[in-house]
C-alpha cells in the first residue's frame, strides 16, 4: 500500500513537474507587446519617424539578446496623423490590444488627448520628446526621459539678451501644439522681457491650413526686430525661415527643441545657416555607446539619427529595464519605473522622481555648414531660470 502510494505521489510529481515545465516555455513563446504611437504621415511626419525607428531599434537589441526573462517584445505601432482625437483613439485601440505600456506621443498635443484614455486604464505612457511643464509634478501614470523646457527655454531667453545682445525679438508659433508653442512662447517672452528685452510681436498660425508665410511675415517690416523665435515643427521651421531671410537679411533666427531634425537643414538650405536652437540633446557627444547607436541607426534606417530617435531609444531600454522586475507585466510597472536612478543610457545617466520626470543637461547649438554644432552647455543649477 505504502509502496503504491509513493508511485502515485511521484506520478503526480512528476506531472506538476511537466505541467509547470510546459506552462513556462509556452510563456516564453507569448510575446510581451509594448505599444507605440506617434504622427507617421504627413509634412510634420519626421520626428515620429525617427522615434518609431529608435524604439524599434531598442527592441531589437533588447530581442537579441534575449528578451526579458526569454519573451521577446512586440512592438504594435499606431499613426496618429498629427491629431488630438486620432491619438486618443489610437491609443484605446492599442489599450484593447493588450500592450503592457504606450511609448509616445511625438508632440504634447497628442499626449494630452492619449493621456485620458492610458491614465484611465492604469496604462504607462512614456514620452520621448514631450517636454511641456503643463506635465509636470502630477502623479499619474505618464513618464518622461525628456526635461520640461522652462528651465531651457529660459536659458534661451537669456542666452539671446545676454550674448547675443539682441534686445528686440519676435515670435510666432503654431497654434496647433498650443499646450506646447504657446507654452514655450510665454516662458521665453517672460523671461527675455524680465531681462529687459521687448517683444514687438507675436505670430500665430495653424500649420493644418498650410499657410503661405509670408504675408504672415510682413510684420517683420513694421516692428523692426533684431530676433525671430519660431515655436514650429521642423517643416515649418525651414518655411519660416525662407521667408523670414527673404524679407531681412539680417535678422537673428532662433528655434526650440521641437525643429531639430536633418529635415530643417535640408528643407532650410543657406536660410538655417547661423539659427540657433535650445534642445536637451548632445549631438556632439564622443561616448562609446552614442557613436555605436549612430552607426546601427544609419546603417538599418539609413539617415541620420536625431535626438527624437535617441530618446525613443532610451525610453523603450528604460521601459525594459522596468519590465524585467515586472516578469514582463503591467501590474507594478509604475512603481518599477519609479525605482529607476543613475541608469546608464545614450549620452549620461537617468534618473525618474515620484512624477516621472527627468531632469537632464541641454543645450544650444548652432547650425553652421549644414550640421548642428554645440554652442553651449547647462543644467538647470547654471541655467539661470526661474
Amino acid at each position: 500500500m505504502k509502496k503504491r502510494l509513493r508511485i502515485c505521489f511521484s506520478i503526480i510529481f512528476l506531472l506538476v513537474g511537466l505541467l509547470i515545465i510546459f506552462l513556462w516555455e509556452h510563456n516564453k513563446n507569448i510575446p510581451i507587446i509594448i505599444g507605440f504611437s506617434a504622427q507617421l504621415t504627413g509634412s510634420q511626419a519626421e520626428l515620429g519617424v525617427q522615434e518609431r525607428n529608435g524604439a524599434q531599434l531598442a527592441v531589437d537589441k533588447i530581442n537579441e539578446s534575449g528578451g526579458i526573462g526569454g519573451r521577446k517584445i512586440s512592438l504594435i505601432v499606431n499613426d496618429d496623423r498629427g491629431m488630438a482625437k486620432t491619438a486618443e483613439v489610437g491609443d484605446k485601440e492599442l489599450i484593447e490590444k493588450g500592450v503592457v505600456a504606450i511609448i509616445g506621443h511625438a508632440t504634447t498635443a497628442q499626449t494630452l488627448e492619449g493621456l485620458k484614455e492610458t491614465n484611465l486604464a492604469n496604462i504607462i505612457m512614456i514620452g520621448a520628446t514631450v517636454s511641456t511643464p503643463e506635465l509636470s509634478g502630477i502623479d499619474d501614470y505618464f513618464f518622461r526621459v525628456h526635461p520640461s523646457f522652462k528651465n531651457s527655454a529660459q536659458t534661451l531667453a537669456k542666452h539671446i539678451y545676454d550674448r547675443n545682445r539682441i534686445s528686440r525679438m519676435v515670435i510666432i508659433y503654431d497654434e496647433d501644439n498650443t499646450s506646447y508653442s504657446k507654452t514655450y512662447s510665454k516662458v521665453f517672452s517672460d523671461k527675455f522681457k524680465e531681462l529687459g528685452g521687448n517683444i514687438t510681436d507675436e505670430i500665430m498660425f495653424s500649420s493644418a491650413t498650410q499657410p503661405d508665410f509670408y504675408p504672415i511675415l510682413s510684420k517683420l517690416q513694421e516692428s523692426k526686430p533684431e530676433g525671430l523665435l519660431i515655436v514650429a515643427s521642423d517643416v515649418d521651421t525651414a518655411l519660416i525661415a525662407q521667408r523670414a531671410k527673404f524679407i531681412d537679411k539680417q535678422i537673428r533666427l532662433f528655434t526650440s527643441a521641437w525643429a531639430q531634425t536633418e529635415t530643417l537643414i535640408s528643407n532650410g538650405g543657406q536660410a538655417v545657416e547661423g539659427m540657433e536652437i535650445e534642445q536637451a540633446y548632445n549631438i556632439t557627444n564622443q561616448s562609446e555607446n552614442f557613436i555605436d547607436f549612430k552607426s546601427k541607426y544609419k546603417s538599418r534606417f539609413g539617415n541620420e539619427a536625431s535626438f527624437g530617435s535617441a530618446y525613443s531609444y532610451e525610453a523603450t531600454l528604460i521601459l525594459a529595464e522596468a519590465l524585467k522586475k515586472t516578469n514582463g507585466n503591467k501590474e507594478g510597472l509604475k512603481q518599477s519605473l519609479l525605482q529607476i536612478h543613475d541608469f546608464n543610457v545614450l549620452i549620461d545617466k537617468i534618473s525618474i522622481d515620484k512624477f516621472g520626470d527627468v531632469e537632464r543637461p541641454y543645450y544650444i547649438t548652432t547650425i553652421n555648414e549644414g550640421k548642428f554644432n554645440m554652442v553651449d552647455e547647462f543644467t538647470s543649477a547654471n541655467s539661470g531660470g526661474n
